[in-house]
């Protein structure tokens, strides 16, 4: 053999055994995950190391460093970030803390600790809005009808007609003297991020208009993608706030344009009162974040004014991700299931937490608690649909009750806990929501909106199939077998 073949195999050895080194030590605290990459860069190589690096490396630490430091700093200089008004906007949200025997509730008691920031407030309105035929007339009225300022953040933002006809709403109010902020996803809108359109708007000039992606790609760093913002907000004047699952895509909307396999049933929820300072210090925070300034320009009074009273339901929200609230999605669905008493509820696209969740679940059941998780038949992705059912067997042997919900893909986050407060927002019951993804969520009790939420479980309820444990032990071994391997990705999903 010639020495520069010697050379090429003793580098790509170092290199494979640094890749093991690096496995085992950023991946510490996640067994799974770390012994699912080590089986595959051992087993093969070459395609093992090659998804690693595109896959694999998340620099969480990194982003954590970040995220934690940018949060400190707002604490401490709050008003170099959010500006003067955010001193009378704190004194003012004192006023509007809940009665006692809502803070006395179990979950609360538990989410004060597990979420010492984030405090539950009173005095709040909540609108539910069904998919995008109904959200998005609602979110167009209201952003021509913004007076001051107008962000918005999405995970997709599509530049199909619905896109377009959100951008151009925003830019005519721009041109009115309306402040515009608008973030995105990078990898949630890759279909539009490198289109003639989105380039033409990245770098347009146009006053009172700023658009920009969080975590571009970049060919040095291709992992950074991995750190995905899922969140979908909209603020008008820092008094009304959208908020829920619905993404900015015409495939909401169900029309002629998109094949019906591509319609998506989806949930959304308008939102006034205090909690909206909440979710706009969240969207500064994330836009901070995706600028890299130690300030923010276009920030004004008008993101914060004085909250009112608009109406009874008890709001907390709750951002996670890396930072400050580092698993929040994973603590908030663990502290649903310990304190719910009568029954838990969950819809969510994508259930794939793990097995630690799937035994919490399990024994949440047998408590005599009644839990029901309803699932869409027809996911758009099938390996996520069969990593999840390799637990089914599991959860109906315990008393878990699985329901498959049939018609267009149901892609609805939310909890219903005791029939009197849950969550809704963009949090998946996933191992990447629980981990990965910046999530936005909202808790909710108190005034007519569990009841509608409680209705609309129902409602999905009329429309899904449940599973049986006799249809899950009638499977096929080769069924089963694809469904074990899928399993195998769930630290990926």
């Amino acid at each position: 053999m010639e020495h520069y073949e010697w050379f090429v195999y003793g580098g790509f050895l170092l290199f494979h055994i640094g890749i093991c080194f690096h496995i085992l030590i950023t991946k510490r605290e996640q067994p799974g995950e770390a012994l699912f990459w080590l089986l595959l860069v051992v087993l093969l190589p070459a395609v093992g190391i090659a998804a690693y690096l595109l896959f694999g490396i998340v620099r969480l630490d990194h982003a954590q460093k970040k995220v934690l430091l940018l949060q400190q700093n707002m604490k401490v200089d709050p008003f170099r970030y959010f500006g003067p008004a955010v001193a009378a906007l704190q004194k003012a949200l004192s006023s509007f803390q809940p009665p006692p025997e809502i803070t006395e509730n179990p979950h609360n008691f538990m989410f004060d600790r597990l979420f010492p920031d984030s405090a539950a407030l009173a005095g709040n309105h909540l609108e539910m809005l069904r998919d995008g035929v109904t959200a998005y007339p609602r979110m167009l009225e209201d952003i021509r009808h913004a007076r001051h300022c107008v962000r918005m953040q999405s995970y997709i933002l599509m530049s199909d007609e619905v896109g377009r006809t959100f951008m151009e709403a925003l830019e005519e109010r721009a041109r009115a003297g309306v402040e515009v902020k608008v973030l995105f996803d990078s990898l949630g809108s890759i279909r539009s991020y490198f289109s003639h359109y989105f380039r033409r708007l990245l770098h347009r000039r146009l006053a009172n208009f700023q658009i920009r992606s969080f975590s571009p790609f970049h060919l040095i760093t291709p992992w950074r993608f991995q750190l995905r913002n899922h969140r979908k907000l909209l603020l008008i004047d820092g008094r009304i706030a959208y908020s829920g699952g619905i993404n900015i895509s015409e495939e909401n909307e169900r029309t002629t344009r998109v094949p019906r396999n591509r319609h998506i049933h989806d949930l959304h929820c308008r939102i006034t009162g205090p909690a909206v300072a909440e979710l706009t210090k969240s969207f500064l925070q994330d836009w901070a974040y995706a600028t890299r300034k130690e300030w923010l320009d276009g920030v004004g009074p008008h993101d914060f004014p004085l909250p009112e009273n608009e109406g009874d339901a008890v709001v907390r929200i709750l951002t996670s991700g890396p930072g400050g609230n580092y698993e929040g999605t994973r603590k908030l669905f663990f502290a649903a299931a310990m304190s719910a008493r009568r029954s838990l509820w969950i819809m969510t696209p994508y259930f794939v937490p793990g097995p630690e969740f799937i035994n919490m679940l399990c024994l949440t059941a047998a408590r005599g608690v009644d839990v029901r998780i309803i699932v869409p038949a027809n996911n758009d992705h099938f390996f996520v649909s069969w990593a999840a059912q390799n637990y089914y067997s599991t959860l109906l042997e315990n008393g878990v009750k699985i329901y498959n919900k049939q018609g267009v893909f149901s892609h609805i986050k939310a909890l219903l806990a005791d029939g009197t407060w849950g969550f809704m927002g963009s949090s998946n019951c996933d191992s990447r929501s629980f981990r990965l993804n910046f999530e936005l969520d909202f808790c909710f009790e108190q005034s007519p909106f569990p009841g509608v939420l409680r209705d609309q479980f129902l409602e999905e309820l009329a429309n899904s199939l449940p599973v049986t444990l006799e249809q899950e032990r009638a499977k096929s071994f080769p069924r089963r077998l694809g469904e074990n391997i899928c399993a195998l990705f769930t630290p990926i999903l």
